[in-house]
Order: C-alpha cells, then sequence, then structure tokens
C-alpha cells in the first residue's frame, strides 16, 4: 500500500504504445475508479457517519490522551495510577465547565539546548477552572441543597467561592506562575489525603502561615478560624461552631499566657510591672507547638484533623458522558430545542413558585462532615493551662460565694430570720424554739404512741441539708505553702465542734410528747386506725 501511494505520479500505463494512455497517472486512474464505483457516497453519508461513530472516536481520543498525560507525570505521589485517573477526569471535566485559556509557547531564548525543538507547552488551569475542579473533588468546596417542591426532589450543586479556596490554589502553585499543572494537582491533593493527625495540623498550619516564618499572627489566626467556620457553614446543631469559638478563645489564651514575660521592674507608683508588652495584630504570635496543643485540647477539631478533614477528598470515578446522538425528523428536532440546560432551570423555578406557593417548598443544605446529625453539643476538653498560667478567681470571691451558701442553709431551717455568716468555714443552724416545737406536735397529733414525736428527725435533716450545701474544700482555694493545709484541718474541727453542740442541744429539749398529747392520740387511733 505504502509503495502503491508512493507512485500516484507515476504513468498507470508506461509501456503503451498510445502517448495518450502513457500520460494516463495512476492517481487520475485511481480518481475515475472512485468516481464510477463510490459514487453513491455524499457529504451527507460522510456526516451521518460521523455522527454515527462520533461517540467512540472521541472516546478513543480522550483515552489516549488521558494515558499520554498520567504517563508524562514525574510522581504519582502516594496515589495509585487508578486514582490518578480519577483526579485527571475531575480536572477534564472541569477544563470541559470552564476552559482554561489558551496555551502558548515560551518565549524565545537566544541558548537552546539539544537539537534546538522546544517541548509542547504543558495545560495549565487557572484559578475559575480550580474551583469547579476543587467542587469535584472536596466536599466543603460546593454547596449542595436538596430542594423538595411537592412535585420533585432534586439536588443543586453550585460552586463555593471563599478565601480558603484562594488560599489552598496559590498555596499549591509552588512555580508562582498563577496556574496549576496536572502535576501540581496531584502533589497538592498527596500532601492532604494521606496525613495524620499531627500532618493535618502541620498542614493546615503551614496553609495559613502566609510568610512562612513558623508562626501564626493574631490576624492570621482569625483567618484560620474563618477557614474553619468555612468548613463547617451547613453542619447540624452548634457543636462545630461551639468548637472555633473555643478554638478562638484557647489560642489567645494560650498565646497571651506563653509569650516571654519581661524582667520585673520597679514602676514610678513602687510596684512591680510583670505583665507582657502589648502584641501588634501582624507581629509573630502563635507557633506550631502551640497551635497544635489548641487543637488537641478540642475533641471536635482533633476528630477533624484526624479523619474528617482527609475523608472529605473523595476521588470517585465520573460516569462517562454519552454524546448525544443526533435525532432526524420533527420529534428530535423539538426534544432537542426542549432538552436544554436553559430550559430546565426555568422549569426548575416554575415548580419551585408553585412549592412555595401552595407551601411544600423546602430546602436543605447537605452537610459537608455530617459526623453529628443531632443538636447535642459535645464537651470541650479541659484546659492545659495550669493555675498559674491563666486567671483564676481570688481567695475573696470563694469566700463570699462560701458565705452566701452558709446563709442559704440558715435561712432553709426554722422561721427565724437568718444571721449573717461571719466566715467562710463556719456553720450556722437556726434551731426552732420550743413554743413552735409543741405547735409542731399538737398538729402531728394521730401519730401513734409508740413513735413519740421529737425535733431529732429535723434536725438531722436539716444537718444533712448544710452538709449537701457546705462551702467549698480549702484544697480548692489551695496555694503554695502550709498554712493552707493547717486551715482545711481547723475548719474541719470547727464544723464538728459546732455539730455536737446541735447534737447535745437536741438530746436535752428532746421532751417527747405530754400524756394529753398520748391521750388524744390514743383516741384517733380508736376511732380510725392509722393506715
Amino acid at each position: 500500500m505504502r509503495d502503491y501511494f508512493a507512485s500516484l505520479g507515476e504513468s498507470a500505463h508506461p509501456d503503451s504504445p498510445d502517448p495518450r494512455a502513457r500520460a494516463i497517472t495512476n492517481f487520475q486512474e485511481l480518481l475515475l475508479v472512485s468516481f464510477r464505483e463510490f459514487s453513491v457516497i455524499s457529504d451527507e453519508t460522510i456526516l451521518s457517519e460521523r455522527k454515527r461513530y462520533r461517540s467512540e472516536i472521541i472516546h478513543s481520543i480522550e483515552s489516549f490522551a488521558k494515558r499520554s498525560a498520567i504517563r508524562n507525570l514525574r510522581t504519582f505521589g502516594r496515589f495509585t495510577k487508578e486514582q490518578v485517573g480519577f483526579v485527571y477526569d475531575a480536572l477534564y471535566k472541569a477544563m470541559c465547565l470552564v476552559p482554561p485559556p489558551p496555551t502558548s509557547a515560551p518565549p524565545p531564548t537566544l541558548f537552546t539546548t539539544g537539537d534546538g525543538s522546544e517541548e509542547k507547552p504543558e495545560t495549565r488551569i487557572e484559578l475559575k477552572t480550580f474551583r469547579h475542579l476543587l467542587s469535584e473533588v472536596a466536599t466543603w468546596a460546593r454547596d449542595e441543597k436538596i430542594v423538595m417542591n411537592g412535585f420533585q426532589q432534586r439536588i443543586d450543586r453550585e460552586v463555593a467561592e471563599h478565601e480558603f479556596i484562594d488560599r489552598l490554589f496559590y498555596f499549591w502553585d509552588v512555580g508562582c506562575r498563577g496556574a496549576l499543572s496536572f502535576q501540581d494537582i496531584v502533589l497538592g491533593l498527596d500532601g492532604v489525603m494521606f496525613n495524620d493527625l499531627m500532618e493535618n495540623i502541620e498542614w493546615f498550619f503551614n496553609l495559613h502561615d502566609k510568610n512562612k516564618d513558623g508562626y501564626l499572627t493574631k490576624d492570621e489566626v482569625l483567618v484560620l478560624s474563618e477557614s474553619l467556620l468555612f468548613i463547617f457553614r451547613f453542619e447540624v446543631g452548634d457543636a462545630y461552631l461551639g468548637a472555633v469559638s473555643r478554638f478562638m478563645t484557647n489560642a489567645f489564651e494560650y498565646g497571651d499566657a506563653l509569650l516571654p514575660r519581661p524582667e520585673p521592674t520597679q514602676g514610678e507608683d513602687g510596684e512591680r510591672a510583670s505583665s507582657p508588652p502589648p502584641i501588634e495584630s501582624n507581629q509573630p504570635y502563635l507557633n506550631l507547638a502551640t497551635f497544635r496543643m489548641v487543637v488537641l485540647a478540642d475533641e471536635i477539631l482533633e476528630s477533624f484533623f484526624e479523619t474528617d478533614l482527609r475523608n472529605s477528598f473523595k476521588l470517585v470515578p465520573l460516569p462517562e458522558m454519552e454524546l448525544p446522538i443526533s435525532s432526524t425528523g420533527l420529534l428530535g428536532d423539538i426534544w432537542s430545542s426542549i432538552a436544554t440546560d436553559t430550559n430546565k432551570k426555568m422549569f426548575n423555578m416554575f415548580t419551585d413558585e408553585i412549592g412555595k406557593t401552595i407551601g411544600r417548598h423546602q430546602v436543605i443544605h447537605r452537610p459537608s462532615i455530617g459526623r453529628y446529625t443531632t443538636l447535642e453539643e459535645p464537651k470541650a476538653r479541659e484546659s492545659l493551662l495550669t493555675p498559674s498560667m491563666r486567671k483564676s478567681a481570688s481567695k475573696s470571691s470563694l469566700k463570699s460565694s462560701a458565705a452566701a451558701s452558709t446563709s442559704t442553709v440558715s435561712t432553709a431551717v426554722g422561721d427565724a430570720a437568718p444571721r449573717p455568716a461571719s466566715s467562710a468555714s463556719s456553720l450556722t443552724v437556726n434551731v426552732p424554739s420550743p413554743a413552735q416545737l409543741a405547735s409542731a406536735k399538737s398538729a402531728l397529733g394521730s401519730v401513734p404512741e409508740s413513735g413519740s414525736l421529737s425535733a431529732m428527725p429535723m434536725m438531722k435533716a436539716a444537718r444533712d441539708a448544710a452538709l449537701m450545701e457546705r462551702t467549698p474544700f480549702a484544697i480548692d482555694n489551695a496555694q503554695d505553702g502550709d498554712e493552707d493545709e493547717d486551715d482545711f484541718f481547723d475548719d474541719d474541727e470547727e464544723d464538728d465542734q459546732v455539730l455536737d453542740e446541735v447534737d447535745a442541744f437536741l438530746e436535752a429539749h428532746d421532751s417527747g410528747l405530754t400524756e394529753a398529747d398520748k391521750k388524744v392520740a390514743q383516741d384517733l387511733l380508736k376511732a380510725e386506725p392509722v393506715k
């Protein structure tokens, strides 16, 4: 076949005695055969055959381009060849929706290497295309809304726009070219999808460390908090919102506590100044170790960096788009003009308006993490700061609260006016008068003779209530030294002494029922026994 086409310009009959026959070339003879044998082939036949087989041809071309792109990668990182193929599919879909700018050849150089031939420029995507790519890969990079209007239930997906996505784009652009290549995307995803807890915390820290000095400023801490709020924006309940709030509180608390404190100096008023100097919002403030401590202090944030951040990136095979087959005839033209994206959007808007009118329209945002489905908020962990590093309540405030609780107990027992508590360690109990006890005995005349009425049960209940609402232990307000320990034991001795006095008083005034009261009780028992 190759030899034949190479001889198309030669004579078809070189040995013919007729000079006109010798002038006929192989190409002219081939042209004559084609017109005679394939006259039924027209332009319409060629176009119909192209439309018939174009899906297979395009898929073959795409498969070849995909294999070539994967083969030309320098490294797969920790991905498998199949996973890299999924990344390429997501990239190709984003490029179809938002085509990148045309690639231009690099500028000519004065010095060339090799044979002087330049390599083919690599296709790169810009920020707008990157947003669509990330929306196919990360769950928090898209806004998915479940729409129900009474006629249909559908999922509307929109590409999210936030500074966090832009920051991620420039973070992966290690060459500072303003565009990402296929290799840059594979390496960027590799840097986050296979990390453990500590590596993800460091990755998130470096993502927000703008000048790469190993410290976050106060402004960068706020930006990092906004990034977390963006990721958690559609989660159920207030658990993640509370986690970010606690993160900000702990970050500034730990950052202030770990700042280098100056040497104590003598002030003008004679007091020693030991507070750290104020720090500007753009000065180094929070290092990686402190940031790691803040994250690990919260259960939700630890779970997010350990599993949720890695699982939010999903590489799934995209279904192959079947190209529409051209339908001929009137019905095919009508259907092709109706089944368009614009008409589908108009139909969805029409059904949504009807759903709003009849009160059936409902929109639910699908959460990107989806770990918590109830409104319960997990409890935060205890603070990692020592008592000397954080501000605690003073001893006077503790004593005032203890005195308030003592006054409450004093008011609850008896009808007498409460006496003010003199100290936090004393326990004051007001004992009813003998007249009040006598009135109580007469009111409870239905008690059998065998069970004599006494003030002892009432006072025991009062004593138990006082013990339940006792003042805070001295160990809660402990300080360095032995004095607090001695005060603690002294308080216990005073409490025991007060309780002994109460018991002695009760035994001295426990006279029981009088003869008249016993007679009244016996008459009542004879009339109607106590059940």
